[in-house]
């Protein structure tokens, strides 16, 4: 039995998918230095792979979230998006397992110093469900102006929530250093 999913709610997880992956790219694209030691820090890639990977993961996830916006490649790309998603949920688990949380993600670019945790996880495994929801067969019906303005709300909520949960935990690092500070 195929599951069909309203096609205002593919198009939301599609759109606030791309949001995150291009943003994602943008912020690696900016400091290429900084996702290389990010990159590094995580010790599970040789140095060779690593050094192609600089480059070749702030691209896909530019090319993922543009390709989740153009009807035609959609359905790969919520593929791709949820197999990055997959990786980057194993990349942290790995180095969780491994005792080593005071590395960046390298999620949010310079700006945005995320360590590890529980919470990355959690977060991208919403990420994970969006991608599976972007990418399920849809109801074929016409969506009329009603589904464009539910659309366009809802996609901001979906970005400026995605920017809030970010922005919780970079500031949980910055807090929990004040605590120790004044303690």
């Amino acid at each position: 039995m195929i599951t069909l999913i309203d096609p205002a709610i593919n198009l939301i997880a599609a759109l606030i998918l791309s949001y995150v992956f291009v943003l994602a790219g943008f912020h690696k694209c900016q400091a290429p230095g900084e996702f290389a030691a990010t990159l590094n820090n995580y010790k599970i890639l040789p140095e060779r792979l690593n050094r192609q990977c600089i480059y070749l993961i702030p691209v896909v996830e530019i090319m993922t979230g543009i390709a989740l916006l153009i009807p035609a490649t959609a359905k790969p790309a919520a593929l791709s998006a949820g197999l990055l998603l997959s990786v980057y949920i194993a990349a942290i688990g790995v180095n969780l397992l491994r005792g080593r949380r005071n590395i960046d993600c390298g999620c949010g670019g310079p700006a945005q110093k995320q360590t590890l945790s529980e919470w990355l996880i959690l977060r991208n495994g919403a990420l994970l469900f969006l991608s599976f929801v972007a990418g399920c067969q849809v109801q074929q019906r016409p969506l009329l102006w009603f589904d464009w303005t539910v659309i366009i709300l809802a996609t901001m909520l979906g970005c400026l929530f995605y920017n809030i949960v970010n922005q919780l935990l970079v500031n949980k690092e910055l807090l929990k250093t004040l605590r120790e500070y004044n303690a």
